[in-house]
């Protein structure tokens, strides 16, 4: 079976974020799948000779996706976001031009693939992609995600000066993320006496990009949470060490206190299955595909309920038997996922599509 995939994702903006980490593994494991021969391609006029060509991501508003297709095709959607929220995302007239033809490419595809049922249930409903089209396939943490040693986490702690007790954050900045919310829970807590010398760690390169200047609607979040930690006076409270790679931020998981998803929406939320591997207790938003991902191992809170959020990081944060029952929970729940598994199932549809050519 000879497949072509895209790896665009891992040459462009992509690369570090959860498109690119999603290509990189899935080619790494499907590598180890028998009688898969992969190919890799950034332009179609590169690929000769294969069964089907997979296209690992799918943008609503650019033209990622060719209409003609020399070969059999599917495509992963990780999710259509932008059309959820889309006073949030504006897209202008090109964009709505590039969304029609977007949309005219999927039809001849032969499966879209996506993360989680939240995403399918959204894949169908706003891009009328009929159901037994779109397959399920999760995603999972990447190995690296594991409990660490004391000399490597020390060595860590010891580095960004990493305090007892901290909430742990990592991710981007977007609109999505709610992180003003995080700030103004965050800065409730520590009002509380009990509370005033944990910190938050907000793991993440955006966090020390100067945007003050910049006049772009996704940073306008982020310039938020900033004018909110300079008002709030809260700089010495919070940690921002900027981007670090996974095996770092596998330290600061086992580090952390308790792991933060405190997002609008995720269409999957990969930190939370890295903060299992590495036992780490999670509170998390009920939004999207976060309680299927989670499972009964997270604590939950609706995302403007600011005093259930709170509420449940002073439960976490004073019962160490509580931290100590999600992080068990958590290494069930993560036992769940695995690359082995999306590859598989992955190479499963490859079969299908081929069977039906």
């Amino acid at each position: 079976m000879r497949v072509g995939i895209n790896v665009t994702p891992l040459y462009s903006g992509h690369k570090l974020r959860g498109i690119g980490y999603y290509t990189k593994n899935l080619l790494d494991y499907l590598r180890k799948e028998a009688n898969i021969e992969v190919s890799e391609f950034t332009k179609l006029s590169e690929i000769k000779d294969v069964d089907l060509i997979h296209y690992p991501w799918f943008d609503l508003y650019f033209r990622t996706l060719p209409i003609i297709k020399p070969f059999p095709a599917i495509v992963t959607i990780h999710d259509v976001i932008p059309m959820l929220f889309a006073e949030k995302y504006p897209v202008g007239i090109k964009g709505r031009i590039n969304f029609y033809f977007q949309k005219l490419a999927l039809n001849n595809c032969k499966f879209v693939l996506t993360d989680s049922y939240a995403s399918k249930k959204d894949i169908q409903k706003h891009l009328r992609i009929e159901e037994k089209k779109v397959i399920v396939i999760p995603l999972a943490a990447d190995p690296k995600f594991k409990i660490l040693k004391d000399p490597e986490i020390f060595r860590i702690k010891k580095k960004y000066n990493l305090a007892e007790k901290f909430v742990l954050y990592a991710g981007d900045a977007n609109w999505i993320k709610n992180l003003p919310f995080l700030i103004d829970s965050f800065r409730e807590l520590i009002n509380n006496e009990h509370f005033k010398e944990v910190k938050l760690v907000l793991v993440g390169g955006v966090f020390l990009k100067n945007v003050e200047n910049i006049n772009h609607p996704e940073l306008e979040s982020l310039k938020e949470v900033n004018r909110k930690i300079r008002d709030f006076h809260l700089e010495s409270h919070i940690v921002r060490p900027g981007y670090i790679d996974d095996n770092e931020l596998a330290a600061f998981y086992n580090l952390a206190t308790v792991y933060v998803q405190p997002s609008l929406y995720e269409g999957f939320g990969l930190p939370v299955l890295q903060a299992f591997a590495c036992g780490t207790p999670v509170i998390s938003s009920s939004a999207g595909s976060l309680p299927e991902i989670g499972g009964k191992a997270a604590l939950y809170f609706a995302p403007s309920d600011l005093k259930k959020f709170v509420s449940l990081l002073t439960e976490v944060l004073q019962d160490k038997s509580l931290r100590n029952k999600l992080s068990k929970l958590g290494f069930e729940q993560v036992d769940k996922f695995s690359w082995e598994k999306t590859a598989k199932q992955t190479a499963e549809v490859y079969k299908q599509v081929i069977s039906n050519s």
